[in-house]
């Protein structure tokens, strides 16, 4: 295997005038879309995870790694057998777009190492194969990424490429599998990254047009400073204006990508849920659990109620084609699509609570319309769909795929609720799709001349869960001409309900000097919505404090570190570092300087002092697992594997100091840990200043 990293490859973004400013991320098509095909394609697909003739299930892409295959031998086996005679790119794109799918992410190397495309930076890619050998060697001298960029851009559909940081084969590449019995004398891995960027650029540089989308994969094993993340961002956004980049680049990105799962509650930025269609990503020969049609669009459904994309995976085989079940199931999405994807495209949140029968969606349209979309998942109880505190009357009540009759006369009120009753024919369609795993779900689209004025739960402003002598909760205003109603004994607000007063200093507010539940409505002309609002408060008590003069001049600033080698996958008990005697001394709450790359936990002890008695809510950030402890009560638990991640905390504090100790532990990858604050009465995290931490006595 021959590998070139000439210097001629190294990208350099130096000019003489002033770099004109990047132009931010185009998210105009991708959140129309919506929809999306995930190709997942390589020299995996040809041994559709079988080696030397057992079948072995699981990710088929992952079969090196899972294999133990040395990657010489497992180049040298698929290599010459990767010929994707049956490979037609028009047939991939049309079947897409067919779907309602807008853009196609493709694999343009996963951590195999194998480049689809011809790549001037190494020699394992598409050019070593029969299929991709210019003619005057025999070869058929295809590029597979340029039949698809040409065919995309022939059908309208927006092209992405995925690239992996991970390279199980690259000799340069750092770590090692625990397996992989190569030397890594003289193995560099910023030789590989230079390698990397040069490989980014080949598939940015205008060569396969314009690319909508950098797909990252695999950075789990550095952080984004080893990665040279932010020079490949830059690359990326200077090559492609407007690119998406997403957040697997040791970076947050453009968007977040959940993995084969949908978020309880969609994130408060940008995502996409990237899913297997069966129960792996690349070809599997003998996988044939898929997912059907009817599955996969409550998933679509699901996923744009909550404001984000849905990225389907399909896996063709090592000859090219999508296999017969893929694309069964791509043509049943296809004939629900074409009644319904105005329910899909274009849509997103609704200002409506989640109902118990399935999802609403809606768009609005260029001429000012709005279309409330009820996906039906199963009958409604009672066969009433209620939209919850909408006022106005809709222009019209449609089925798109005409599974049964629902017109105007189905609607009437009730207080400030518009209401869809359905008759029996339409409830039996309805069931049948929810009882029936291939039948797909119904759609009534629900249409506005205008976006309708809606009497949505009152907002309680803040996050407060506990007190001490007495809160304040805010409310958000409601809209013009309706009031709010707010019970404190847990009661349901009824019109009976006194109606809140605003104040003019505080607005709606509602002060307690005892624990409560907060429940809160909101009525239009004696109309009372159903939707409301609920919060928890708790008086608690102040946990005392030491004096902090009492620990003495030995008392010095800063905070006492102890470092614990090992893998770990949970944080470790406190006294599990009893047996570490090496100390380290740090300023704040952060990963102490003599700390090693990855593999290790770390445990942070001292006292914090706090001039305030009151509420004190904590933020703390770490990538792996961490928890925050101050006199002995777990405040915060942002324990597991996972990236850099905040959670919150609160706890009462009397003034004076606390012993405070933090532990967290980090795998591979990436690594972070920070502690913040916001003090009693104020309104903004703040860092918690220096001279507020202090070794304990005798430290």
């Amino acid at each position: 295997m021959i590998w070139t990293t000439a210097l001629a490859l190294t990208i350099s973004f130096v000019s003489a005038g002033a770099s004109p400013p990047p132009v931010a991320p185009d998210f105009a098509w991708w959140t129309e879309a919506r929809f999306g095909m995930f190709v997942h394609w390589g020299l995996y697909s040809e041994a559709g995870s079988v080696w030397k003739g057992k079948f072995l299930p699981g990710w088929s892409e992952w079969m090196l790694n899972r294999k133990k295959i040395p990657p010489d031998e497992y180049h040298a086996e698929l290599t010459p057998r990767f010929d994707p005679v049956d490979f037609d790119a028009d047939a991939w794109v049309r079947a897409a777009k067919d779907a309602g799918m807008k853009y196609i992410v493709i694999t343009t190397k996963h951590h195999e190492g194998f480049a689809l495309w011809p790549s001037a930076a190494g020699e394992q890619d598409i050019a070593t194969t029969h299929f991709g050998k210019p003619k005057s060697q025999g070869g058929r001298e295809r590029d597979p990424l340029r039949e698809l960029a040409d065919a995309c851009k022939r059908h309208g559909i927006k092209l992405g490429f995925y690239y992996s940081l991970l390279d199980w084969s690259h000799p340069d590449y750092l770590p090692r599998r625990e397996w992989d019995t190569r030397s890594i004398d003289g193995a560099e891995y910023p030789r590989y990254t230079t390698y990397m960027r040069a490989q980014v650029k080949e598939l940015l540089d205008g060569r396969y047009g314009e690319i909508a989308v950098l797909w990252g994969d695999g950075d789990w094993e550095h952080g984004a400073r080893e990665h040279t993340s932010d020079e490949i961002v830059a690359m990326a956004r200077a090559l492609q204006p407007g690119i998406l980049v997403n957040d697997r680049w040791s970076q947050p990105g453009d968007y977040a990508t959940p993995e084969n799962k949908i978020p309880d509650a969609g994130p408060a930025r940008p995502w996409e849920t990237c899913m297997t269609l069966n129960n792996s990503w690349g070809y599997a020969r003998d996988d044939h659990e898929f997912k059907s049609a009817a599955a996969v669009l409550r998933n679509l459904a699901d996923i744009v109620s909550k404001g984000g994309n849905y990225l389907l995976n399909i896996g063709p085989d090592g000859k090219g084609r999508i296999d017969p079940e893929s694309m069964s199931v791509l043509s049943s999405i296809a004939l629900w699509m074409k009644t319904h994807s105005t329910s899909i495209h274009g849509n997103g949140r609704a200002p409506l609570p989640v109902p118990e029968w399935g999802k609403w969606t809606m768009a609005q349209s260029d001429e000012g319309t709005a279309t409330l979309n009820a996906h039906l998942f199963s009958a409604p109880k009672g066969g009433v769909i209620q939209l919850a505190g909408v006022m106005d009357e809709p222009l019209s009540i449609r089925v798109p795929g005409n599974e049964f009759a629902v017109g105007k006369d189905s609607l009437r009120r009730d207080g400030a609720d518009l209401l869809v009753q359905l008759n029996a024919d339409a409830l039996e369609a309805i069931g049948k799709a929810s009882t029936v795993d291939t039948t797909p779900h119904a759609v009534i689209e629900v249409e506005f001349a205008s976006m309708p004025r809606v009497l949505t739960a009152p907002e309680i402003l803040g996050d407060d869960s506990i007190f001490v002598d007495g809160i304040v909760l805010r409310l958000s205003p409601p809209p013009a001409g309706a009031v709010i109603h707010v019970t404190t004994n847990g009661s349901m607000p009824t019109l009976e309900t006194p109606p809140l007063v605003r104040d003019g200093q505080r607005g709606y507010s509602v002060a307690l000097t005892r624990s409560a539940t907060v429940r809160a409505r909101a009525s239009w002309n004696g109309q009372l919505s159903s939707a409301e609002t609920t919060r928890r408060v708790d008086q608690v008590e102040l946990l005392p404090a030491s004096v902090c003069d009492a620990l003495g001049a030995s008392a010095k600033s800063g905070l006492i570190a102890k470092i614990l080698l090992g893998e770990f996958e949970v944080v470790p008990g406190s006294k599990d570092f009893d047996a570490v005697i090496d100390l380290a001394r740090v300023d704040s709450i952060r990963i102490p300087e003599n700390a090693p790359l990855d593999r290790y936990a770390v445990q942070i002890r001292g006292v914090i002092e706090t001039r305030l008695p009151g509420v004190y809510r904590f933020e703390i950030s770490s990538d792996d697992g961490s928890e925050l402890w101050i006199d002995g009560r777990l405040v915060i638990d942002n324990g597991g594997l996972h990236g850099a991640t905040s959670k919150f905390g609160d706890i009462a504090l009397a003034g004076g100091c606390h012993e405070i100790e933090v532990r967290m532990f980090e795998s591979v990858g990436g690594e972070a840990l920070s502690l913040r604050w916001r003090v009693p009465f104020e309104s903004d995290f703040t860092a918690i200043p220096a001279k507020a931490f202090r070794r304990s006595l005798g430290q």
